[in-house]
């Protein structure tokens, strides 16, 4: 094999990886699950939008919203006014609903994790009501 076969290779397997991974990057958004992501997606786009905020994961079950923000380190001395700033703009965006959110970054971690594992596996009702009731102790406390 020559050095021009091998570059060939190498080049067609990166290109091959990386379309593999745009196309599992596109599933998340089509389908039917697009609907029920619509709302977490956009108050995660509207908390990451604080400028203290690092990172924002969300999740709407029902009529709740549970919502949890990781924040700059220098930002960390302000955290219950980050608190009361975030949950004002997910409330005034969903009036209705009823909003949980933390700065906790346990709370965030959780959340995270039962977002993933909403996405990759089906849960029983039980199941995800006991891991929402956890998740909603952490940010109480």
């Amino acid at each position: 094999m020559g050095h021009t076969q091998k570059y060939f290779f190498k080049v067609f397997f990166i290109c091959l990886c990386l379309t593999g991974a745009a196309a599992c990057e596109d599933k998340e958004e089509a389908g039917p699950a697009q609907v029920s992501y619509k709302g977490t997606n956009q108050a995660e786009q509207l908390l990451e939008d604080m400028e203290e905020v690092t990172s924002a994961v969300s999740v709407k079950e029902g009529k709740q919203i549970f919502a949890a923000v990781t924040v700059h380190q220098f930002d960390r001395l302000q955290l219950e006014n980050i608190r009361k700033k975030g949950h004002s703009l997910l409330k005034e965006q969903w009036p209705e609903e009823t909003v949980h959110f933390s700065t906790d970054y346990k709370s965030w971690l959780e959340l995270n994790k039962y977002k993933e594992d909403r996405r990759n596996k089906s849960m029983s009702e039980k199941e995800r009501k006991k891991r929402l009731t956890q998740i909603e102790e952490f940010m109480k406390g």
